[in-house]
């Protein structure tokens, strides 16, 4: 029984260590695998590179430099790069940022990247001076919240060369370490290049602002009804409320032809009938009188009906392509330096709407007058101007819808006569900021040109104003001229020429 004992021990204490092993060595391996998948759901390598803002180089030229960083960088594999289409289909407001859809800050680079979904995302700006470029970038984790590298280049001075550090970026970008053999490929790349640059820098002189999808679609189904739910993708309904107002326009022309035709029968049969001096002939003229009075009135009922039917289903229509447009992002914070206070909201306020309308109060005096009111001496008076984004930008110009409404009163020496009245003038607005150096964008030069109705006659307004707005606050002062050329019923043709100062609000 001993000697069992003693033989039997061994193989059990082999055995018992086998098992051990085996044991072990599964759950070391089970442990590794599902630290290697925890790992690659806490740090995953999604990464969008953004457009590299501007300075200096044409939107063209920089939207190329950034592609050919953004495929560069694809191209190592590091990174799960973002196409350019998933990239820019997300634009956002965000408090603090100049410009809709621009995205410089380290708050509104965060937000862009997780509504994006990823886990890096790369900004930088691209400046040319004197023949020269500059990079600078960063890259951001969404992980961390914060920058985690930082690149740059400077004094480059071929356009080839700028495209060859930037491929040495990528690599930096991606942790790589830089080839010693790297190279541009020059000959048909640079061809296609500029071949590209020339293709984009053909860009129409006049085009619309920047404005929203929702009120595109508005816009475009105000203009045509149903282009807005056609521009939204939804083809069926805009061919739709399009096809009903062709019925409702064909029925209005028929109903007007008839209309004509019975107005006209009733004209010369009326006429017939006050210079008929037989008696007969104007009892036969009498039936034939009211018939067509009562074809004209019914053809007229009518055409009444289907104005209201075709004006109310243009306004549904209208309703409906603002409703059904895609959402633009938002971003609303409190506080614009903590990225955990932003909240993203998928629609447009009032507020939103109104952005970009200003209203100003206006103190304006004649200081020039005309010969025909140099006898009469000026007073100072009040007046309103509502300025409006609705515009065309041609070329670097934005012209936009402008309202004023002022008085204005002049009263002779002896106090025996006045000319006093007040006018209203729909006018041009044209920023001319980027055209007139001085002072820079911290002061907005304007030319106002309009027509205008005054209370006794009507011409036209000529004028300018300098703008200074405060950026912590929608405020701005200016100061205000206007040339007035009028024909008046009193006076005959005059002119007068103000200057005054204002003060504003402006929606930003």
């Amino acid at each position: 029984m001993y000697y069992f004992s003693k033989t039997y021990t061994p193989f059990r204490i082999y055995l018992t260590i086998a098992l051990l092993s085996f044991i072990v060595n599964e759950h070391v391996f089970s442990a590794e695998k599902i630290d290697w998948k925890d790992k690659a759901l806490q740090t995953g390598n999604r990464l969008a590179v953004l457009d590299f803002s501007a300075k200096g180089i044409s939107d063209p030229m920089r939207d190329i430099l950034t592609e050919q960083f953004r495929q560069n960088i694809k191209k190592l594999k590091i990174y799960e790069v973002l196409d350019a289409s998933m990239t820019n289909q997300v634009e956002i407001f965000y408090p603090g940022e100049k410009i809709y859809g621009e995205c410089k800050s380290k708050g509104c680079i965060l937000e862009l990247g997780r509504l994006l979904k990823v886990n890096y995302v790369v900004a930088g700006t691209i400046i040319e001076k004197d023949k020269e470029y500059f990079v600078n970038g960063k890259m951001y984790s969404m992980d961390l919240e914060q920058e985690v590298q930082g690149f740059s280049i400077e004094n480059v001075s071929e356009i080839d060369s700028i495209r060859l550090e930037m491929k040495k970026l990528s690599y930096n970008v991606s942790g790589l370490e830089v080839p010693d053999t790297i190279s541009i490929e020059a000959s048909s790349e640079v061809l296609s290049y500029v071949t590209k640059v020339k293709e984009q820098e053909k860009m129409p002189w006049i085009r619309l602002p920047k404005i929203s999808k929702k009120v595109r679609s508005l816009m475009y189904s105000t203009v045509v009804p149903g282009a807005g739910q056609v521009y939204s993708k939804r083809a069926y309904t805009g061919l739709g409320f399009f096809g009903a107002e062709i019925i409702i326009g064909s029925l209005a022309l028929l109903a007007h032809s008839n209309y004509q035709k019975s107005w006209g029968g009733f004209q010369e049969t009326y006429k017939s009938y006050q210079i008929e001096d037989d008696p007969g002939k104007l009892i036969q003229l009498r039936p034939d009188i009211v018939r067509y009075a009562n074809d004209t009135k019914k053809h007229n009922d009518f055409l009444k009906g289907l104005r209201i039917l075709g004006a109310s289903i243009w306004s549904i229509n209208m309703l409906h392509a603002y409703i059904v447009a895609p959402d633009d992002i938002f971003v609303n914070t409190g506080n614009l330096g903590n990225f955990s206070d932003a909240e993203s909201k998928s629609k447009l306020t009032t507020w939103d709407i109104l952005s970009g309308f200003g209203l100003r109060g206006l103190i304006i005096r004649p200081v020039f007058k005309g010969s025909s009111l140099s006898s009469y001496s000026p007073y100072t008076d009040a007046g309103l101007l509502i300025t409006t984004p609705i515009g065309l930008y041609f070329g670097s110009v934005f012209t936009s819808l402008t309202y004023e409404m002022s008085n204005y009163s002049f009263t002779s020496s002896g106090f025996e006569d006045q000319v006093e009245g007040s006018s209203q003038t729909t006018a041009l607005n044209f920023d001319l900021t980027n055209k007139i150096p001085f002072g820079g964008n911290s002061i907005k030069k304007y030319a106002f040109l309009g027509r205008s109705n005054y209370s006794d006659g009507t011409g036209y307004l000529i004028g300018g104003d300098l703008v200074y707005n405060i950026s912590t606050f929608p405020l701005s002062f200016a100061l205000s001229s206007r040339a007035n050329m009028v024909n008046t019923q009193s006076l005959g043709s005059t002119m007068w020429v103000s200057l005054g100062v204002n003060v504003g609000i402006k929606i930003p």
